[in-house]
């Protein structure tokens, strides 16, 4: 292999993307644009709960009950239905006007848990995983209420729970999920990015003058590759800026272990643009082939649903999947990143993918050059 002839495939193709504007703008710009929209506008986090307790007037432990989960922030709205009948508490959740409702006993709630009897929580469960963090929430602040409540009773037999939350003792959606929009944006900017790179090149017919030039086929795919592989690891660190200074994700492992996962992700995802690229004939066909493999990668990696939660049938599509390990690696490393073995472990599965993709997406490039 020349290092001449490579330098000047990087230095053609360096300057092939950054002179056209468009390039450069679905280069960075959708980076950037991945990082805020899972950084301030989309959250885990349940807010703006409609919450009403339904209670006499002179219940204070409902009272307290109220005036905890106004002050937690999650609570937008409560209203004291007092007035209303019990049957028409029901009618309140369907109407949409609360997603929550506790029901005290008859007596009081002070009764009802000295008498060990059971205090009612509705909930509107037509959005199944809000309506699981509201529970979580309610239950939490009405069990921090009865804590207290407990300390100045008589009552025995209560039982409290000390938790711990570790590494994202928040729950910061940021935290979490930066690491997996590092990986996805990188993914989709590098391969579909080179996949119609080298497409066009198809389209123009420039590709068969470097066949009939004198360089090998592998000079063709580095030179057609590096660049975007350079571009790659710049948008990972770029982002990984972004996600410490700006969203304050901690960054707890190395910098060269992020590092070593991109460039062996980048790897996996260039080879699959190769791929693409070979199998189409026009850079409207490589953007649908991009991402007719680009949407279930996603959808099966961890990063929007638990891996756990995907049915047994296909979960085993997911220990195939090169993103799954690369943003399960870089959560890893930058919340806990005290576990080398397991950042060898995703870094050897990887590796094990990119090989096996980039040893068929070669053989298949010199087939098609011949």
């Amino acid at each position: 292999m020349k290092t001449r002839i490579l330098k000047g495939f990087i230095k053609k193709e360096l300057i092939q993307i950054f002179r056209d504007k468009k390039m450069i703008a679905a280069l960075f710009f959708l980076p950037v644009l991945q990082t805020i929209m899972f950084g301030f506008a989309l959250k885990n986090e349940v807010k703006n709960i409609k919450f009403t307790i339904f209670a006499k007037p002179s219940d204070y432990i409902a009272r307290k009950i109220q005036k905890k989960a106004i002050s937690s922030g999650y609570f937008k709205y409560i209203d004291n239905i007092n007035s209303m009948d019990f049957s028409n508490v029901e009618k309140t959740i369907t109407s949409k006007k609360v997603e929550a409702v506790l029901v005290a006993p008859k007596e009081n709630f002070a009764n009802a848990i000295d008498k060990g009897k059971p205090i009612q929580l509705l909930i509107d469960a037509t959005n199944a995983a809000r309506a699981r963090q509201i529970e979580v929430y309610i239950k939490a602040i009405t069990l921090d209420v009865i804590r207290g409540y407990k300390q100045n009773s008589n009552a025995n037999n209560f039982i409290t729970l000390d938790t711990r939350i570790l590494y994202n003792h928040t729950l910061d959606t940021a935290s979490f999920m930066i690491p997996a929009i590092t990986v996805m944006s990188t993914f989709i900017v590098a391969m579909l990015i080179c996949c119609m790179s080298i497409t066009k090149e198809k389209e123009q017919g420039t590709i068969e003058k470097l066949i009939s030039s004198p360089v090998t086929s592998l000079e063709i795919i580095l030179g057609k590759t590096l660049p975007y592989a350079i571009i790659g690891v710049l948008i990972i660190c770029f982002i990984i800026f972004i996600g410490t200074l700006i969203f304050n994700v901690p960054l707890r492992g190395y910098f060269w272990q992020i590092l070593i996962t991109g460039i062996l992700f980048i790897w996996t995802a260039l080879s699959l643009a190769i791929i693409v690229s070979i199998a189409a004939k026009s850079q409207q066909q490589a953007m649908i082939g991009c991402f007719i493999i680009l949407l279930p990668s996603i959808l099966l990696s961890g990063i929007l649903f638990p891996v756990e939660n995907i049915s047994s049938s296909i979960r085993w599509i997911c220990y195939l999947n090169p993103i799954m390990y690369a943003a399960s690696n870089l959560r890893n490393i930058m919340l806990k990143g005290n576990d080398l073995l397991l950042f060898w472990q995703y870094c050897c599965a990887l590796f094990l993918i990119a090989l096996t993709i980039s040893m068929f997406s070669i053989k298949k490039f010199k087939s098609t050059l011949n």
